[in-house]
């Protein structure tokens, strides 16, 4: 028996476990939690090659360095606030993007303090750590790894590209006129979606979205939520004491995310970069992730004492002259060329550049960082 489907048959019979022990029904948000990132069985935990060629999915880094440099570009107006800014990169990947963005910050003449890595997966932790060796002495050794929110708050920048899709989340659908909650079960021992009636805090939250909307969801219609997203935005904003966080991710504004014709949901399940549509195939062996709703990370951080600085488009804020010089400082003509066809992937409205959103959140800082970039904020 080869070890991925050893670890699959084990994540199975844990499900099936948690299943019986749970009155035959479990919601899909602890389902992900176990297939995601159960100790040495999630997806998250198992040392598979998840990321870029020959994974399940690439992320912007690994297309093109430049996406790393001109985040580096974008982000030196935030670091020079500070007189010993330290940076946070939370899920770092293979550290493509920290290794590109340390050097970056090198050429251009940025001094920090500390660039903290925090990191749950120990495979890519070691991963990063090798990547992070080919850097200079005197960068490598700016760079801590953390497992955990137990530090003091630092002055400076807290970075998460892709990590809120990969946060778990709800799912749910109308039955009947009625909010049902998704969820598995057991049918002839055979993992199964099944609905339950939802919980009173699911039901005032769709009900509160319904009302933001202004639309009633039709019968059918299924999508997410992340109820528990303000306790995580909580832990991850303590790390910040004055400064900014800036998160990369696919998403959409409130009214997008739950529009009608997104009604089988925003989740999305990938193996070896292929989309799959069943959560339940290749169980611990492909990423599942949902779009991210940007008016409810906006609406938690200015709970928790944020200001908006930023809204955009990824295709706005890496399209500016500052980015497009790094392209053009390229001596040969072939590589110049093929950096720009990469970074189109980032940059064109049917790529990724409109469907990836930036959102920088500021505390403790001066406003208005970012006035000559077009910004979406008015429709969060």
């Amino acid at each position: 028996m080869n070890a991925e489907i050893e670890q699959t048959l084990m994540l199975k019979q844990l499900l099936k476990n948690r299943i019986e022990q749970s009155d035959g029904w479990i919601p899909f948000d602890l389902f992900f939690n176990t297939i995601m990132y159960e100790p040495g069985l999630g997806y998250y935990s198992s040392g598979s090659h998840k990321i870029g060629e020959g994974g399940d999915f690439t992320t912007a880094p690994e297309i093109s360095k430049y996406f790393s440099k001109a985040i580096a570009r974008q982000t030196n107006r935030l670091l020079t606030m500070h007189d010993e800014p330290s940076i946070i990169e939370v899920g770092a990947g293979k550290g493509t993007f920290a290794f590109e963005y340390l050097k970056e910050l090198e050429e251009t003449g940025i001094e920090i303090n500390r660039y903290y890595i925090l990191e749950i997966s120990a495979d890519l932790k070691d991963r990063q750590m090798q990547l992070i060796s080919g850097l200079p002495k005197s960068i490598r050794d700016k760079v801590t790894w953390l497992e955990s929110l137990e530090m003091d708050p630092v002055d400076g920048i807290l970075i998460a590209n892709e990590v809120i899709d990969a946060l778990p989340f709800k799912r749910f659908t109308i039955e009947n006129e009625q909010i049902c909650e998704l969820g598995i079960t057991l049918t002839n021992g055979e993992l199964e979606e099944a609905t339950k009636k939802s919980s009173k805090r699911l039901i005032d939250e769709i009900g509160l979205i319904s009302s933001q909307i202004d639309r009633k969801f039709e019968e059918g219609f299924t999508s997410e939520i992340r109820l528990d997203f303000q306790k995580w935005f909580r832990g991850i904003s303590s790390l910040i004491n004055r400064g900014s966080m800036l998160f990369i991710d696919y998403g959409y504004v409130r009214s997008d995310f739950y529009r009608a014709d997104r009604s089988k949901g925003n989740m999305i399940c990938h193996y070896q970069n292929q989309v799959i549509e069943d959560p339940l195939q290749n169980l611990g062996y492909q990423d599942i992730s949902a779009s991210v709703d940007f008016t409810q990370l906006a609406d938690t951080a200015i709970e928790e004492g944020f200001f908006i600085d930023l809204f955009t488009s990824q295709g706005v804020f890496l399209l500016n002259e500052e980015s497009l010089n790094l392209i053009d400082d390229i001596d040969s003509n072939e590589l110049r060329i093929n950096e720009i066809q990469k970074l189109k992937q980032l940059i064109m409205p049917n790529q990724m550049g409109d469907i990836f959103k930036c959102m920088i959140l500021g505390k403790g800082i001066s406003r208005d960082n970012f006035e000559e970039l077009n910004q979406l904020t008015h429709t969060l």
